[in-house]
């Protein structure tokens, strides 16, 4: 049987490769950006459904793993005398991110070399989202 991921990396890695990993996913980018978005109410899974098109229980099952890498966090309230599941961006989550990105930008030194079109392919399509807002349009 071969060596596991905690036998080789430290936690904080670990933690942060899954903070990473929670956001990979098309579906649990845009529920980020929902409920990020919302600033003057709290979020429910209602209100996520209405902008990502998926059934209820794939859709809770993306905000489980969003909640579990700690980028968002729940409370339980009750609306109109129902128990309602709400969510919330977790923003110690997003300084750990920054801090690393900012950690990699000021160590990388990128050179402009044809070897590399790919990277500039690439980038190309990331520039091409200024605005955040334009994310929840379909």
């Amino acid at each position: 049987m071969g060596a596991t991921k905690y036998e080789f990396y430290s936690d904080e890695l670990i933690n942060t490769a899954g903070l990473l990993k929670a956001i990979a996913h098309p579906a649990r980018l845009k529920a980020l950006l929902i409920i990020a978005n919302e600033t003057d109410k709290d979020v429910t899974i209602k209100d996520i459904a209405k902008e990502i098109k998926l059934s209820q229980s794939t859709l809770s099952v993306h905000l489980k793993q969003l909640h579990s890498s700690g980028l968002i966090k729940t409370a339980v309230t009750t609306n109109e005398s129902k128990c309602c599941k709400v969510f919330r961006v977790n923003k110690l989550a997003f300084t750990h991110l920054i801090n690393l990105l900012e950690h990699l930008l000021k160590k990388v030194d990128l050179k402009k070399d044809d070897r590399y079109e790919s990277f500039s392919h690439f980038y190309s399509k990331l520039t091409s989202i200024h605005n955040w807002n334009q994310c929840f349009e379909s």
